[in-house]
């Protein structure tokens, strides 16, 4: 049985009153991920509003922070500041330059804010892309080996994880060794489609392989009851 703040829910509606009746409906401990479609349409205001409802909720901020190093540095003190996240991630094909600026900048403002560091997280290949998609775009290795190199540079870099499909966890558990944590999104619950998703698999498949969290998107939100999905993740695994 796992615990449910390994579960983490994408908070991708396009009503943010719904949102605020989702969060308030779950029972459970688990992360909310605030992503790029809900923060440019409600921005730290709508995290703010959210946070009216469950002042003490854990905070997934999936903004995949992507730029030059010194803007990703700018960018990360006033997220900290008015947010202050439990995660946050970065695209590790962003380089060494700007993980390490990250890491830093991260580690000096945790510091100065007297905050909990948030973990640092490393965005690698997307779970919508398939090796077909690598190939179109001129990347012609294995998908898994795209994975595993930007996994060691996050981990070199001092990123504490990466995001990646559960069909890859296993073997980056194996190589960068089990307190490297990984973030699994393409989760799929059975009876359900794939949505945009080209990797996907069951909660029990991604925590067998290995994934400390969890992101569970449709199958969630669109949810009924959705404290019974919640229920039954952790009762099955």
């Amino acid at each position: 049985m796992i615990k449910s703040n390994k579960i983490i829910c994408a908070l991708d509606l396009p009503d943010l009153e719904d949102i605020k009746r989702l969060v308030y409906s779950i029972e459970y401990d688990i992360l909310y991920k605030f992503g790029m479609e809900f923060f440019y349409n409600f921005g730290m205001k709508g995290i703010e509003e959210v946070k009216k409802i469950k002042p003490n909720c854990k905070i997934f901020l999936d903004l995949k922070l992507h730029d030059i190093p010194n803007t990703v540095k700018r960018s990360i003190p006033p997220l900290l500041k008015k947010i202050n996240p439990d995660i946050l991630t970065i695209h590790a094909s962003g380089g060494r330059k700007m993980i390490e600026e990250a890491v830093k900048i991260t580690n000096e403002t945790s510091l100065e804010l007297d905050i909990k560091r948030p973990l640092l997280i490393g965005v690698t290949i997307l779970t919508s892309l398939s090796q077909g998609d690598l190939i179109e775009m001129g990347l012609n290795e294995k998908l898994e080996n795209y994975v595993l190199n930007y996994a060691k540079l996050s981990k070199n870099s001092g990123l504490d994880g990466i995001v990646c499909s559960a069909l890859e966890t296993r073997n980056v558990k194996k190589k960068l060794g089990n307190n490297f944590k990984i973030i699994t999104p393409g989760i799929r619950i059975l009876n359900s489609n794939n949505q945009d998703q080209a990797r996907v698999v069951t909660p029990k498949e991604a925590f067998n392989n290995g994934s400390d969290y969890i992101v569970m998107g449709r199958a969630l939100i669109s949810a009924e009851e959705p404290n019974k999905v919640i229920e039954k993740i952790i009762s099955e695994v």
